[in-house]
């Protein structure tokens, strides 16, 4: 994005315009299969906890503390640059939520905001797990023709499942995607994984889906989904850590679907933390600095067993890293040769929580103040990287219920 494109934007409908076009030319060109210019992306980010309305001047302290310079433009709408010249725009969708727009390769895009993220304990991505994606999926053949093509990618990697342990480095958990294989690939490592790409029409897949998950597990496992646009060609692909790529000719019907998800997040957030927090009122005993712990447990069972050696890859990798994938940190307490407690920190919002990790799942206790989003990162994590077919219950809840429930009654509307 260039200064003269910041410079065009002087209120949102000017934004929506000014996207509109550009959207419209990448989805000729795509058409053309000769992409010019790179397609708008939106990164979908919570913002602290979410229980308070947050002033202009407060969202630019808070990203100003990142090296970002926030320039108001509207109600909620600023434009984005760092030292290097503009990033793009931020949008305030919701309470909990902002839009980070921009046309930046995808990328470097991903990698400034996945640095933004880590070293902010204010801010998380949107998590969208396999379990979310399944729900999801279940609105797309209502909101979709049956005629209609559809995409889904299904990403499972078990990266802690090694015949011998890799050498890595703290930057080693950074890296957005698997990076491709080339002849001259230094050794063989054996371990599960799993990517598909599944396109077809929204009537083939309804049909098929299910049945398919049940004959492979890393089918549930979806990383992302694409809604196919009701109000023109292509659709928007959404990922499972925020990220959504318009590859529609519309702007608006892209801000449309990023408003529709995160209504749903949002009551996703809420009733998750509404469970978590006041569901039960009997304390967890512990010992150290958490003396009494009240919340009710995430619980996640594993369809299969971790091996010993996969179990203490998976704790080395989680506690003995600052920047590894779940975003926690503590000190592990061994009980036995593949069950650990642990009395730690989520590094988003540094709030307490209680874990207990074993081959055969995992339970936390989710203590009031903790942010939902510690549920969905967890969930996300575990299903693309240990047990894509893993069994989720909040208290006495099925995790897929809360996704149900928080979708219920939530209406796409095409905005002007």
């Amino acid at each position: 994005m260039t200064e003269t494109d910041i410079s065009r934007v002087g209120s949102r409908r000017q934004l929506i315009r000014f996207l509109d076009g550009y959207s419209l030319e990448r989805k000729q060109e795509l058409d053309e299969r000769k992409v010019k210019r790179p397609l708008v992306k939106t990164h979908l980010l919570e913002v602290l906890d979410g229980r308070q309305e947050r002033t202009p001047d407060q969202y630019k302290d808070l990203f100003g503390r990142r090296g970002l310079a926030l320039k108001s433009i509207d109600d909620g709408l600023f434009s984005v640059r760092d030292n290097s010249g503009p990033i793009g725009f931020l949008e305030c969708l919701r309470p909990r939520i902002v839009a980070l727009y921009s046309t930046m390769e995808a990328q470097p895009l991903s990698v400034f905001v996945r640095k933004l993220v880590i070293s902010s304990p204010e801010l998380d991505h949107v998590w969208l797990s396999g379990v979310t994606f399944n729900v999801l999926w279940q609105i797309v053949t209502r909101l979709s023709a049956p005629n209609r093509f559809a995409k889904i990618v299904f990403t499972h990697d078990s990266v802690y499942q090694v015949d011998s342990e890799p050498e890595t480095s703290e930057t080693d958990e950074e890296l957005p995607e698997p990076q491709e294989e080339t002849e001259d690939s230094a050794g063989v490592v054996e371990r599960r994984a799993a990517r598909f790409q599944l396109v077809d029409r929204v009537s083939v897949v309804s049909a098929k889906l299910a049945a398919l998950q049940r004959l492979y597990s890393p089918l549930y496992a979806i990383s992302q989904l694409r809604f196919p646009s009701p109000t023109g060609r292509g659709g928007h692909d959404f990922y499972d850590n925020g990220k959504v790529t318009n590859r529609s000719e519309s702007f608006r019907d892209h801000r449309s679907h990023l408003l529709f998800v995160t209504r749903i997040y949002e009551q996703m957030l809420g009733r998750t933390e509404q469970q978590a927090w006041y569901s039960v009122t009997t304390s967890l005993k512990t010992h150290g600095e958490f003396r009494k712990i009240v919340g009710a447990p995430l619980v996640v069972r594993f369809v299969e067993p971790l091996s010993p050696a996969t179990f203490d890859y998976w704790i080395k990798s989680t506690f003995e890293r600052s920047r590894n994938r779940f975003r926690l940190w503590g000190h592990p307490i061994r009980l036995g040769p593949t069950k650990v407690h642990v009395y730690g920190l989520d590094r988003h919002l540094w709030q307490p929580l209680f874990l207990e990790l074993t081959a055969h799942g995992c339970m936390a206790i989710i203590p009031n103040g903790t942010c939902g989003n510690t549920v969905h990162r967890l969930v996300t994590n575990i299903q693309r990287f240990l047990d894509p077919g893993a069994q989720v219950y909040l208290g006495d809840q099925p995790y897929a219920k809360f996704v149900e429930e928080a979708s219920a009654g939530i209406q796409y509307e095409h905005t002007e």
